[in-house]
């Protein structure tokens, strides 16, 4: 069926999504903990592509996502993005121009 994922698929968002779209990629090495700004996540649909992330709330709860995991960050109470792992996180976005 058009549209639909199975679990097994892996989520992959384009190299060259397009001209009025930019990607980046954001690599975490391990032990690093890198500070939530909003507007670096406005607007932007976020894929784990690779190792666990810990998204640390501004009330300190803390919520891993993994590899594979789809997410939306903006607007979220989030005080800081946390890699406790061994290794690097990749985490690839895509926003409008």
């Amino acid at each position: 069926m058009g549209g639909m994922v199975d679990d097994d698929d892996e989520i992959a968002l384009p190299r060259h999504p397009g001209p009025g779209f930019r990607r980046c990629t954001v690599r975490l090495e391990p032990g690093e903990c890198r500070p939530y700004l909003a507007d670096a996540w406005r607007d932007c649909l976020v894929v784990v592509e690779s190792g666990e992330v810990d998204l640390e709330t501004t009330s300190g709860l803390r919520h891993t996502c993994r590899g594979g995991d789809v997410l939306w960050l903006a607007g979220l109470p989030i005080r800081r993005l946390v890699n406790r792992g061994r290794a690097p996180v990749l985490i690839t976005t895509v926003r409008r121009r």
